[in-house]
């Protein structure tokens, strides 16, 4: 079993030993820091994003002419 494995593995017994009531709000707990971690991440893409458009590193077009790019035509 990887280090990760074992790890995972250990979290999942030591959240089954808490009572129902305290494995719920285990999952609320984890559900807030995910969205929040996801929130941060795309602030920071939507820097990044403005940073390139600011720099000129943007193409406009629209979803066809993307795919018409990507064939080569």
């Amino acid at each position: 079993m990887h280090a990760e494995t074992a790890k995972f593995a250990d979290a999942l017994a030591v959240a089954e030993t808490l009572p129902v009531e305290d494995q719920a709000v285990l999952v609320e707990v984890l559900n807030k820091r995910i969205a929040a971690t996801r929130r941060r991440e795309m602030a920071r893409e939507i820097t990044e994003a403005r940073a390139d458009y600011r720099r000129g590193n943007v193409q406009r077009g629209s979803a066809s002419d993307v795919m018409r790019e990507l064939r080569g035509k």
